[in-house]
């Protein structure tokens, strides 16, 4: 049954160019950022899941989620999901406050 739900979601993200890989009920979106309008575009991608699991009374586990940077980065990215602010540790103040 969650096939179903998880179809449309699929192509909510390809039309904006947002990568996805799917195993069981877990997600991970990926896009190669170089610049701001990448930012953007994986903000828009992250808006479009919390409003397609709204929609299906789904949750999104915002405490399991992470950005995950690779590569020599110069784009501080602050991206949200439902209200919780991710970093990339390399830039996150949180992160290296320790």
């Amino acid at each position: 049954m969650f096939l179903i739900f998880i179809n449309g979601l699929l192509h909510v993200l390809e039309k904006l160019g947002i990568k996805i890989k799917l195993f069981a009920d877990d997600a991970k979106l990926y896009l190669r950022v170089t610049d701001e309008n990448d930012i953007i575009k994986l903000q828009a991608a992250l808006d479009s899941l919390s409003n397609w699991a709204a929609t299906w009374q789904l949750t999104v586990s915002v405490e399991k989620c992470f950005v995950l940077n690779i590569g020599n980065a110069v784009i501080q990215p602050q991206i949200s999901i439902n209200g919780v602010v991710y970093c990339c540790p390399l830039f996150c103040p949180a992160a290296t406050s320790e």
